[in-house]
């Protein structure tokens, strides 16, 4: 199991389970929420951390209920689930919640316990309260939606607890989503623009690139099942800046002129890199990833290799524009005078 709960999970539970278990109110006295089904105590209401983790036994009755299906296949022995939450709620996954399981006499257990340390917000504690927090309907107002989950996956705080910093974000958002990603994309897709018409050519792909994006597939894959979505993206731009490294080397401005079968390959090379990284890519950042399909006339994504094709593209467009860093203090300015309100 140890490879499957994180290890704050793994050494909370044995805390609790060192420590002894003890009986635990199940119930409180509340205005709202679920009522107790026993005579005598309606006006109680269940304790939220025990009702949450029943709803997801009851959510597969109603989701069968109101389907028409069979919700067996959810609750057998062999059936691989994943409980993502904060590390404040371990306990209700690693014990309540097994607990509820083997009363329903059910042989399905927890097998991946994905539960992330905190995140604070410009090394202060989030606060609703205070009002000390960024809000989502104004992130994605304000921002590349891509670039919000791009930031908060690559700084996840799936091992220590991490630090949102406006600074952090809109530097990460144009050093690597524009600086590295957006660039390989938009540098090669416009050189195909300028000399080939926007037609990929015939070439061959270069051997190395196309040993590094099938063993992307295998690893990337590998860490999404594992739940290290961290180390996922961390994989990919790897290769994205190695990519980059590889178009400046190659150096097909000049290639175009005096080599042109290496040129074909070059752009091959870089067309089929773009094509697969958009594909491996799309669980992360699905709206840029959409972009390239449609510039590219991508088939559906499947997690496989996309092989050597030959295309005509759309319209090449940047996939992201560059943040002004005068945004940082604009933003530390926002959020200090609302939290004062």
């Amino acid at each position: 199991m140890s490879g499957c709960w994180r290890s704050n999970a793994i050494q909370l539970t044995e805390r609790y389970l060192n420590e002894g278990l003890h009986d635990r109110a199940v119930s409180r006295d509340l205005p709202n929420g679920v009522s107790v089904p026993v005579k005598g105590y309606e006006k109680k209401k269940i304790y939220v951390w025990i009702e949450a983790v029943s709803g997801y036994y009851s959510a597969s009755k109603q989701w069968a209920l109101s389907t028409n299906q069979d919700d067996t296949n959810f609750w057998k022995k062999e059936t691989t689930s994943y409980y993502i939450h904060g590390k404040d709620n371990i306990p209700f996954h690693s014990i309540i919640w097994p607990s509820i399981l083997i009363g329903l006499k059910k042989e399905t257990l927890p097998t991946h316990i994905v539960s992330n340390e905190y995140l604070t917000l410009e090394k202060k504690k989030l606060s609703t309260s205070k009002n000390w927090a960024v809000w989502v309907p104004y992130l994605i107002e304000k921002y590349h939606p891509d670039s919000i989950r791009y930031f908060l996956t690559i700084n996840a705080p799936e091992n220590r607890d991490t630090d949102f910093s406006w600074r952090e974000f809109i530097y990460s958002h144009n050093s690597e989503l524009l600086g590295a990603y957006g660039n390989f994309v938009n540098r090669t897709l416009k050189f195909l623009e300028k000399y080939y018409n926007a037609v990929v050519p015939e070439g061959e792909i270069e051997q190395s690139i196309r040993f590094e994006i099938k063993g992307l597939y295998n690893a990337v894959g590998s860490q999404i099942e594992s739940a290290n979505f961290k180390k996922a993206i961390e994989e990919v731009f790897e290769f994205i800046r190695s990519a980059n490294k590889y178009f400046d080397e190659a150096a097909p401005w000049k290639q175009v002129k005096e080599n042109l079968i290496e040129c074909h390959n070059t752009m091959v090379s870089c067309v089929y890199a773009i094509a697969n990284l958009a594909q491996i890519l799309h669980p992360f950042l699905p709206f840029s990833s959409n972009e390239i399909k449609e510039m590219l006339n991508l088939p559906n994504f499947e997690w496989k290799e996309i092989s050597p094709f030959l295309v005509k593209i759309n319209e090449v467009k940047p996939l992201f524009e560059r943040i002004d860093v005068g945004r940082i203090e604009e933003e530390l300015e926002q959020l200090t005078n609302q939290s004062k309100n």
